[in-house]
């Protein structure tokens, strides 16, 4: 049809067959055939004869002559944009936890971005088990996440050792801790427990509501160094509590081998970036 269509204007331009075959280095006879095909498709004449050589298009072909125009214009810009491999990417949704979507990958977005020019990122901040969920449930290609998990449906691989630091208001009575679901909660948590403590407890399901109320002096907690601001107050923690591991994770079954590569490179960036802050 599209071949019809673009012999349908070449003659209707020309109103002369044999000036439209030499256009469209075909034969006369062959041109039209076409005309013939398309009027027996189309259910309707296109062209009337007039003499031996000149055509006059009839109501329909003058009705239908500007909107095939557009509408070959639209296919060859759609055809144009089909060769452009620029059109096309793949899309990549990271999963982060809080400290590891806020604090790291932006470091390495840049790189990323430059490395793999048709991958379309999108990112997505929620709690170590949300990102666990969503990467189990083929919703996020690549997770970062801040806790220990196993997982027969779930490669784990470390990427980087955080520092922490208990931050806020020393003395205070209060304890601010994450939804269960955190990294962070278990943590703290088992910095409580270990210690025989037992505060008032504050929860919170944002990671910068904590950091606003430990910047008000309003109770303390344990958080990732890389949160420190400049007006926090902040002690070390003993050496069995101050670091913690951080780690990529991906579905072992993942339908999506076009990510594969950013997972390594993402691995591979933020190994480096642990390895440089240790240094």
């Amino acid at each position: 049809m599209f071949e019809l269509l673009k012999t349908f204007v070449v003659v209707y331009e020309t109103r002369n067959f044999s000036v439209a075959a030499k256009q469209m280095f075909k034969t006369q006879p062959t041109i039209s055939v076409q005309i013939q095909k398309l009027e027996t498709e189309l259910g309707f004449k296109l062209f009337e004869r007039k003499g031996k050589q000149l055509i006059l298009p009839t109501k329909q072909a003058e009705f239908l002559y500007p909107k095939v125009v557009d509408s070959l214009n639209s296919l060859a810009s759609v055809f144009a944009q089909a060769k452009n491999a620029k059109n096309f990417k793949t899309d990549c949704v990271l999963a982060c936890s809080n400290t590891t979507g806020v604090h790291l990958l932006p470091t390495i977005m840049g790189q990323l971005i430059e490395h793999f020019p048709f991958i379309a990122f999108e990112i997505k901040i929620m709690n170590s088990q949300e990102v666990i969920d969503a990467v189990e449930a083929n919703k996020a290609h690549i997770g970062l996440i801040e806790k220990a998990i196993v997982s027969p449906l779930i490669q784990k691989e470390f990427v980087y050792k955080d520092e922490l630091v208990l931050a806020g208001d020393i003395d205070s009575d209060f304890w601010i801790l994450r939804e269960n679901d955190s990294g962070m909660y278990y943590i703290n948590e088992t910095y409580l427990y270990s210690n025989h403590l037992n505060p008032q407890i504050i929860k919170a399901n944002n990671s910068e509501m904590i950091l606003a109320l430990l910047e008000n002096n309003i109770g303390k907690s344990i958080i990732s160094k890389l949160a420190l601001t400049d007006t926090l107050n902040w002690q070390e923690l003993a050496p069995e509590y101050r670091y913690r591991d951080l780690f990529i994770i991906q579905n072992v079954q993942s339908p999506y081998p076009e990510t594969a590569a950013v997972y390594d490179v993402i691995k591979d960036l933020l190994i480096q970036l642990s390895e440089e802050t240790d240094a």
